[in-house]
């Protein structure tokens, strides 16, 4: 009766929970309003308003997974945004800056941006989820509304951003997950040719939905 108990209570303390499938990689779709403030452009002696109206931004990101609920991967982003030029100085352009300018008029360009980032949330049910991305910024195709003439710096801009998200999400299954996440982020523009009173920085805000689905699944034992 001794030897039969020893090997039942061996099995009892280590009781075998099924595998478990995890995605190697992830791929997100987002959906978000994206607002902004005014970011000054010396090359130009201009100011680009953003006015803190809101704007439709779409982001996709491929992430691979470090562990259980963190991963590390690419995103870009992209939002066609109105905004006001203003010319903060009369004088003419750089000569590497040609581009149409204006006293102050209505126009529209396109951000997209491209960066390394990381995630971290997940598991069953309702979870915590953080963000961070990290890359470059393009300022491109700006254009004044009523002649869609071409703005200076005729061929954009790009500035290094940083981003930072926090928000909440939920699994439904175990490759598929729903969350709402609010982004902060700033863009650093060039300083040069800037007064002491003029901003180089831009302040981004991004609330977004997201849709998240893993694939390409390995299976992890437990042993408890």
């Amino acid at each position: 009766m001794l030897v039969s108990a020893v090997p039942v209570q061996s099995q009892i303390g280590r009781r075998r929970v099924p595998a478990v499938p995890e995605p190697t990689y992830w791929v997100t779709g987002s959906v978000g309003l994206f607002n902004a403030n005014t970011v000054s452009d010396g090359g130009t002696h201009s100011r680009w308003d953003f006015g803190q109206s809101s704007t439709p931004r779409i982001r996709a990101s491929i992430e691979k997974a470090v562990s259980t609920n963190a991963s590390v991967g690419l995103t870009g982003t992209y939002a066609h945004v109105p905004f006001i030029y203003e010319a903060t100085n009369v004088g003419i352009p750089d000569a590497s800056e040609i581009g149409t300018t204006c006293i102050s008029c209505d126009a529209h360009l396109n951000i997209v941006s491209l960066g390394g980032s990381f995630h971290y949330g997940g598991g069953i049910g309702l979870h915590q989820v953080i963000e961070a991305s990290a890359g470059l910024l393009q300022y491109r195709d700006m254009k004044r509304d009523d002649d869609h003439a071409d703005l200076a710096p005729a061929g954009g801009n790009i500035d290094p951003y940083f981003t930072f998200g926090y928000g909440f999400g939920y699994s439904i299954s175990p490759t598929m997950q729903l969350s709402v996440v609010q982004d902060l982020g700033l863009a650093l523009h060039e300083s040069s040719g800037l007064s002491s009173d003029e901003s180089n920085t831009l302040r981004e805000r991004t609330l977004r939905v997201n849709f998240r689905y893993g694939f390409a699944n390995h299976i992890r034992k437990r042993i408890k």
